[in-house]
């Protein structure tokens, strides 16, 4: 709720006696033209989170974290199991001794990784720099609100003196003055004048109200933006990394089992 003319401290009061000094009721450019420079500020608002709408596709981020797990997740690792029975067939087409051929693999599925890895490096350093642009955003459209509370506060408080004390003090006038057209004519161009600055007082409200939504709008934004590079962060820092440690794992154990092998054959034969 907006606070009263009565309410407000000093410093709102002096702008708010400023904005209706600058109010000419004979003027009806003056009164239809009322807090149009404000509310041009949600049109810019507007524009730039249109543009960023338009400039990033947060989907290819998440398109950019598939392909990183598909690719992780299609990679056999059972492939280098030491225990695992070689069948006839894979020993007649030379896959006895899978390591080459694993490692092959290997290569190219760390190439797509690697290719993956700086798409998001990209995704992650457009959405850091979209949060601090969200954030300026969230302060120019708080700034534009207060900025609106002003005018309606001048508008509102500008009608109750025309309703309390401009219009009463016309009215007596041109009872005193019965056969006086011209003031007559200046009571109804008054109260004209008072019900088109009541229509845009209504106006401001409602762009107010516009304004309001919008500030937990940007922050959702914000959030999501947020949660998706938390989620490459962790792919960056966590994910491929272990992967990569388990791989080397997995190739050092097959190693040592096939050296065991080897060992076991020769003391065999040494035995």
């Amino acid at each position: 709720e907006l606070a009263p003319y009565t309410q407000v401290d000093e410093s709102k009061k002096r702008a708010i006696d400023t904005i209706i000094n600058e109010l000419d009721m004979n003027d009806r450019s003056s009164i239809m033209m009322f807090g149009t420079k404000t509310q041009e500020q949600m049109n810019a608002i507007s524009d730039k989170m249109l543009q960023g709408v338009k400039n990033k596709d947060i989907g290819v981020a998440g398109n950019s974290l598939n392909q990183m797990v598909t690719a992780i997740k299609g990679f056999d690792i059972d492939e280098l199991n030491p225990n695992r029975k070689v069948s006839w067939w894979d020993k007649l087409l030379g896959k006895a001794k899978p390591v080459v051929l694993f490692l092959g693999k290997y290569e190219d599925v760390r190439k797509q990784i690697d290719a993956i890895t700086d798409e998001m490096e990209g995704h992650k350093t457009q959405l850091l720099t979209d949060v601090v642009t969200l954030d300026r955003l969230y302060e120019a459209n708080l700034d534009f609100f207060h900025k609106l509370e002003i005018y309606i506060a001048a508008g509102e408080e500008k009608l109750r003196r025309l309703d309390q004390e401009d219009i009463p003090a016309l009215v007596a006038k041109v009872e005193a003055s019965t056969n006086d057209m011209v003031l007559a004519q200046s009571l109804r161009d008054l109260r004209s004048a008072r019900d088109d600055l009541e229509r845009r007082v209504y106006d401001l409200k409602l762009t107010r109200q516009v304004a309001m939504q919008s500030l937990p709008s940007i922050r959702l934004v914000q959030e999501n933006d947020k949660t998706l590079i938390n989620k490459i962060n962790s792919t960056l820092i966590n994910t491929v990394p272990l992967w990569k440690n388990q791989l080397a794992q997995a190739v050092t154990i097959f190693r040592m089992a096939d050296a065991a092998e080897v060992v076991k054959r020769a003391g065999d034969l040494t035995n």
